[in-house]
């Protein structure tokens, strides 16, 4: 795919200096930390070796059209993983002139994350599985690779002269790089439609995060199948699927073992328990197929900023927690109303009450939400309604044998503004948060829904959306 650039007849200014000066930085911080050098260069060297990357021939050095550019890079190291990401820096400015202002952002062709989650609960057998360096997957055309140019040390050894190289495939960092990517992804389930079921090509357009795949079928053999299906499809084009887990043993051993996370790799599957894995960001419980919360709270000041940040490093998209975390929401507008600055130390009173939530705070751990909506014997309910109750929306299972299943799908919380409103304006705002739930709700979810309703004590609302 070609480098969508707004204006193809674009002329750059030679930005090398400022790639050289940014590579002497990073020199500087390979001398100061020999574990981050060496991750660093690992993962520059594997890049070149699994052929995204080339070196510049010398007879392409030169170009006279004003369409080269360097790209900066920086290293961003995840401790606990240890894994090293390389970041090309495409919105680095030279003379007010960086390559992201140069290329179109595209569509955003993204699935909605919570949309994602939701689908991920429908039926009781799940598996997760993520796409092996998405972006790198999809190739640049020749001519647009020197827009792609940067600096390196042959073998990744310092001392040696900086020479210049290029990728060969879109990068991490580049403003058009989702798009084109996620147009590549859905271009496979396309042009393949005629030979995979509708049930694998829409699995890859509807079921993928990015590069996560997170998908629920009903039960055992159809994962399984779905599962193989997907990895061939996606293989065709270079898309490698892997990572795979699921909260079945059985659909583990269908899966080669080198495919596996390397969370269970070394498990003995049919007698280990199996661990906790994030999704999406959110802790699944795979062994009890629940949902829950990991909470590592770093020590910050009991200022705005401090509680700000807190409140938000607890990653909640589908509101599972919500009515928990709103006395914190409160207090923050308080502080507000009360025009502190950001990092002036709050007033006794309210220091008290958030030392005592932040006591209480750990205690979200022992939530757990059932992972899949439908329980055992509700595989194919008779009835399927939704309640919406402004804050928090719930699915009503009815089965042939008259028994009822209750789950909890959403929640969305607001505070009320702080320019003051009438009771009857608040109250048609939650009826309204409700009513785009409902519809966000219904657009995402593939379980045909007989009956919705909306639940409220307010007489206001029910004159202005009566019966």
């Amino acid at each position: 795919m070609a480098l969508p650039l707004q204006r193809p007849t674009v002329r750059i200014p030679d930005n090398r200096s400022l790639a050289e000066k940014r590579a002497v930085q990073l020199k500087r911080k390979f001398d100061k930390n020999q574990e981050f050098k060496e991750k660093y260069v690992q993962a520059m060297e594997d890049t070149i070796g699994k052929g995204y990357v080339e070196k510049v021939p010398d007879s392409q050095k030169f170009r006279s059209d004003g369409k080269v550019w360097f790209i900066p890079h920086h290293g961003v190291y995840q401790v606990q993983k240890q894994k090293m990401r390389v970041v090309y820096d495409c919105a680095a400015e030279y003379g007010g002139v960086s390559l992201n202002r140069q290329l179109l952002q595209g569509p955003d062709m993204t699935n909605g994350l919570t949309g994602v989650l939701m689908r991920f609960r429908q039926e009781p057998v799940a598996v997760k599985a993520d796409i092996e360096a998405m972006f790198y997957q999809v190739r640049v055309r020749s001519e647009d690779r020197d827009l792609l140019r940067f600096l390196w040390w042959p073998g990744g050894d310092p001392s040696r002269e900086l020479e210049e190289y290029r990728m060969t495939v879109h990068v991490f960092g580049a403003a058009s790089s989702p798009s084109c990517a996620n147009y590549a992804l859905r271009r496979t389930a396309t042009d393949n439609e005629q030979r995979y079921r509708s049930e694998v090509t829409n699995a890859v357009r509807k079921n993928f995060y990015v590069d996560d795949f997170c998908k629920s079928v009903p039960d055992k053999e159809e994962a399984k199948v779905t599962s193989r299906e997907v990895t061939d499809l996606l293989a065709e084009v270079g898309f490698r699927l892997t990572k795979w887990v699921s909260n079945q043993r059985e659909v583990f051993r269908s899966i080669p073992r080198e495919e596996w996370s390397k969370e269970v790799k070394g498990l003995q599957i049919d007698q280990d328990v199996l661990p906790p894995e994030k999704t999406l960001g959110v802790l699944w419980c795979m062994e009890s197929d629940t949902f829950g919360f990991e909470i590592n709270v770093k020590d910050r000041e009991p200022t705005r900023r401090g509680i700000l940040s807190i409140v938000s490093s607890i990653y909640d998209p589908l509101g599972m927690v919500s009515a928990a975390i709103m006395p914190a929401k409160l207090l923050l507008q308080d502080l507000c109303r009360l025009k502190l600055n950001w990092d002036e130390k709050i007033p006794q009173e309210h220091l008290h009450k958030w030392n005592l939530w932040l006591m209480d705070l750990p205690k979200l751990e022992c939530i757990l939400v059932d992972g899949c909506f439908k329980s055992e014997g509700f595989q194919d309910p008779v009835s399927v309604q939704i309640h919406h109750f402004a804050d928090a929306s719930y699915l009503r299972l009815q089965n042939r044998y008259g028994d009822v299943h209750c789950s909890f799908v959403t929640s969305k919380s607001r505070v009320t503004p702080l320019k003051q409103q009438s009771i009857p304006r608040l109250e048609l705002t939650a009826a309204t948060v409700a009513v785009r739930v409902h519809n966000s709700i219904v657009r995402e979810l593939e379980i045909p829904v007989a009956q919705n309703f909306f639940w409220t004590d307010s007489m206001t609302v029910i004159k202005v959306y009566p019966q």
